[in-house]
């Protein structure tokens, strides 16, 4: 008797897996919602869109026992982001009582917008300033009825990830309409967002998913970068550390501070006859103010305290023709120092928006920014190349040997370092490096600190 109940138990559970294993999910379509750029592109690429949908496939084989009738194809609906949202339309004409349907909804939000809400308002308040965008995302499975049987939301809160990429930014990097990602990070995205929607174990409302950013692809840095190692700068408060030549370096960096030039009025200062002489030269004089710019820096490893001076004019006739910043209206010529102590190691002047006609960005091509395989032309822009425009340049002597530092990327981000006319590095970062390649082994590390102190000054906006 009891073995007749064992049997009868086993051949009950065997019909209901083979019911089940019936059972296939229509994928019935993906509205995207976002007018970011790169991403609605590689929703219309085939292969793309087949990788998509083979990543959904393995997730509910995986997750809830159901794959789809069709894993090779997507159906995307692009829906204007501005335009009024309207409920999901889960309207088919397939009758089959076996079949599953699937609806996706991939709406992208402003992070502003979505924090605003309370319930959205994370305890750590450092997750609000580094999230990059946010995607809303809702999955329904509804049966032959139309009746639902899964309805899960998720909230993707997209922030970028460290990368070895080095060159130009798509774009601003992450953010809203405009998340620079790779084809690879795109589909890596989407697979983080199967995993958590179909996941039964997963109860998380809001995760954060670190991307990696996407890069222009250039002429001029990738190809020098290209399969070089990278050194990575650790950065905690204002003290920067990395190592070079297998020694540590620490550099510790002062706060900017702002002292006036007073050449006018009835008690005028006393100057270097050069820098009075140049500043009273300039145009508009009469109506403009005169500042230093100072910041201090500390070689800690050395011992050695150093301070950055340059010298800017404010000029209030001048600020609104579109190139004009508040302090970096750089005075001409080598009005601008490096001194160690009461001794001046650099001279140099400023000079900005420079363009170098033989070197170029695709903006048409995109790369991870540190290897050849992730190479992707985003279709239906122009293929030509244009052409680099430094945001800043500048040239001069440094312990008694011509430099130079070149300043381009996204909003001054790469450097480029020249010592007697040769590149001895480049680093990624604005204010302060992130990570550097570098090409001549023979520079000392107190000459490649000497660079980063200049490179990297608070007032190169």
């Amino acid at each position: 008797m009891i073995r007749r109940i064992v049997i009868c138990s086993l051949l009950l559970i065997i019909v209901c897996a083979s019911s089940l294993a019936q059972k296939k999910i229509v994928f019935e379509k993906i509205r995207f919602l976002s007018s970011n750029i790169p991403m609605k592109n590689y929703l219309q690429d085939n292969e793309i869109k087949k990788n998509i949908a083979h990543q959904f496939n393995r997730t509910l084989t995986k997750f809830q026992q159901i794959s789809l009738l069709d894993s090779s194809a997507l159906n995307v609906i692009f829906t204007n982001p501005f335009a009024n949202i309207n409920p999901l339309s889960t309207d088919f004409t397939d009758n089959d009582t076996n079949h599953l349907h699937l609806f996706i909804d991939f709406l992208e939000a402003f992070p502003q917008s979505f924090f605003a809400l309370k319930e959205n308002y994370p305890p750590d308040s450092n997750l609000v300033k580094r999230i990059g965008t946010v995607f809303m995302i809702n999955a329904v499975i509804l049966n032959a009825a139309g009746k639902k049987v899964f309805d899960e939301d998720l909230n993707l809160l997209v922030s970028s990830a460290e990368s070895p990429g080095m060159g130009t930014l798509y774009g601003s990097g992450i953010q809203f309409n405009n998340l620079g990602v790779t084809p690879k990070g795109f589909t890596e995205l989407m697979k983080a967002t199967t995993e958590f929607l179909f996941d039964p174990k997963n109860d998380m409302y809001s995760i954060e998913l670190k991307v990696l950013p996407a890069f222009f692809l250039d002429d001029y840095i990738f190809p020098k970068t290209f399969q070089k190692s990278r050194t990575y700068v650790r950065k905690i408060k204002n003290i920067l550390t990395y190592t070079y030549n297998e020694k540590m370096e620490m550099l510790r960096q002062g706060e900017p501070v702002y002292e006036e030039i007073k050449t006018k009025g009835k008690k005028p200062e006393k100057y270097p006859e050069a820098l009075t002489a140049a500043i009273k030269g300039t145009l508009h004089y009469s109506s403009s103010d005169f500042v230093f710019l100072k910041q201090e820096w500390r070689d800690v490893t050395k011992d050695k305290s150093y301070l950055l001076q340059l010298v800017t004019q404010i000029d209030p006739d001048n600020m609104m023709d579109g190139e004009q910043l508040l302090f970096t209206n750089f005075l001409t010529d080598n009005f601008h120092y490096l001194l160690l102590e009461k001794d001046t190691l650099a001279t140099f002047n400023i000079s900005k928006n420079i363009s170098y006609n033989q070197q170029k960005i695709f903006p048409t091509i995109i790369t991870n920014g540190y290897d050849s395989t992730s190479l992707y032309r985003i279709p239906g822009l122009q293929k030509e190349g244009w052409t680099i425009k430094y945001d800043y340049v500048l040239k001069g002597k440094l312990n008694k040997q011509d430099f130079a530092i070149r300043c381009s990327g996204n909003g001054n981000n790469v450097k480029e370092f020249y010592l007697d006319d040769q590149l001895v590095a480049i680093a990624q970062g604005k204010f302060s490096p992130e990570k550097f390649v570098f090409f001549d082994a023979s520079l000392s590390s107190e000459t490649l600190n000497q660079f980063c102190m200049i490179g990297f000054n608070r007032f190169l906006e």
